[in-house]
């Protein structure tokens, strides 16, 4: 793999940090109002077929509890709630804003979504030992790696780094940073912070890598998202670089002990996937 150039290097305040597109701006401005209007929150949605339609399909996931399909946007709105809506269309805008031409962002995406499920499962799985939403905990999986596209969209040569033998793989992707003198994380975290997720979100994405630096609430979210990138990798056949450093951590935070990992993996797999 050819080491970049000066030319190629990239630093956080080179790069552009994608806006939330106004679909986001007008529901968040909608859910500024003293008396929220649910049918136009339901209304402005449903102006964009793309996201209604991830809607529906997401929260047709085990996190959210419901025993039946909404047939509204509206009834959906109102059996999970705003916030709830509000953090769900932020991660579906994130992947329409940081997409390309490239079949690399169709790829990377894929793998953010699965574990961004990994996640919410997770985080419900152990929803009596851990204080985090199962929404944010798919926030988290979303959003921990979005540093990735953005830097990929500013310099096609970074989106190479993760393409060996003409199959997209997961390098060792701080290696891969310090090649180009950047960080992914702190990349991601500009992005969150711009996209106004909750701070303990924004700081689990920059941490990501790192729970010891992690504070609090944020720890236990990296926690979870280390968990869920586990699962991920050993499902998947791929490396496994940060596990073995944080593993400790990891089970420590959750609650789960090390005789009960295996079958706590399983089972999370198995939520995921409905097996």
């Amino acid at each position: 793999m050819t080491t970049p150039n000066p030319s190629s290097t990239i630093t956080p305040d080179s790069v552009l940090i994608p806006s939330p597109p106004t679909l986001l701006i007008e529901l968040e401005r909608l859910m500024d109002e003293e008396d929220i209007n649910i049918a136009a929150v339901a209304e402005l949605i449903s102006q964009d077929p793309g996201v209604a339609a991830q809607i529906f399909r997401q929260i047709a996931s085990p996190i959210y509890g419901l025993s039946k399909p909404p047939e509204s946007l509206g009834k959906a709105v109102s059996l999970i709630g705003l916030k709830s809506l509000h953090d769900l269309v932020k991660s579906i805008c994130l992947r329409q804003v940081l997409s390309g031409d490239s079949p690399f962002f169709e790829w990377f995406w894929e793998r953010s979504a699965e574990i961004s499920k990994l996640a919410a499962a997770i985080a419900w799985a152990q929803r009596t030992v851990v204080n985090v939403l199962p929404e944010h905990a798919h926030l988290v999986g979303l959003f921990h790696d979005c540093g990735i596209p953005v830097l990929a969209l500013h310099n096609k040569k970074y989106n190479e780094c993760f393409r060996k033998a003409g199959v997209y793989q997961w390098p060792d992707i701080r290696k891969e940073d310090g090649k180009f003198q950047t960080d992914h994380a702190v990349v991601g975290y500009l992005v969150a912070k711009h996209w106004k997720l909750p701070d303990y979100v924004c700081q689990a994405v920059r941490y990501h890598h790192e729970i010891v630096h992690a504070e609090h609430k944020a720890a236990t979210l990296v926690a979870i998202l280390q968990m869920a990138m586990h699962i991920y990798n050993v499902r998947n056949g791929h490396e496994d670089a940060d596990w073995d450093g944080e593993r400790e951590r990891v089970l420590d935070e959750l609650g789960i002990l090390p005789n009960e990992l295996q079958a706590f993996e399983e089972d999370v797999y198995d939520q995921v996937h409905q097996i």
